[in-house]
């Protein structure tokens, strides 16, 4: 079984957010952040988008808790012209190497609408967040098998965390299926 099919946890890790791109959404489409209600929808748009895990009804609360404060601040909703949720990301906050990074959590857009230019936009949204929240660096996990956002996630300057033999031999791996080389 080869590393895209394995799916390998993978981490990445931004030292400098302030250098991450900008980039703007197409007309009409905007990026709210959570209101009450939020955690159905996200439910319902990670069930609909992501086929690598399992989503229980109590997953939103044991991934993010229910301090709505916090959830108001990092927690974003994607809308389409008409308002419709078709995304979600997360510009959270946790330990990681030893202490506080902010963290691109659960990147989300259902499958109709991706491959409009949505994922940069988003990005570039909770990038400019965690900034706000005096998060310099970010950190994310992602899987082998999604290149495609592994690819995004460099463009936003985020690079491999390769702690271990075994996690350069996941990169070493996943190397000819990326875009650009690894460092």
């Amino acid at each position: 079984m080869n590393i895209l099919e394995r799916n390998e946890e993978v981490w990445m890790v931004n030292e400098h957010l302030a250098d991450a791109p900008e980039f703007a959404f197409p007309a009409r489409y905007r990026l709210r952040w959570y209101a009450p209600g939020d955690a159905d929808i996200w439910l319902r748009i990670q069930r609909a988008a992501d086929h690598y895990n399992t989503f229980e009804a109590n997953t939103f609360v044991r991934e993010f808790g229910e301090d709505e404060d916090r959830l108001t601040q990092r927690v974003g909703v994607l809308l389409d012209p008409w308002r419709t949720p078709i995304g979600t990301i997360s510009a959270w906050a946790n330990e990681f190497n030893g202490r506080e990074y902010g963290r691109i959590h659960w990147v989300a857009i259902l499958p109709d609408e991706q491959g409009k230019g949505l994922g940069k936009p988003m990005m570039s949204a909770a990038c400019q967040r965690l900034l706000e929240l005096s998060h310099a660096s970010a950190y994310l996990d992602t899987g082998t098998a999604r290149v495609p956002a592994i690819n995004l996630y460099r463009q936003f300057g985020f690079e491999p965390v390769m702690r271990d033999d075994r996690e350069r031999k996941i990169w070493r791996e996943l190397a000819p299926h990326l875009k650009a080389p690894l460092p």
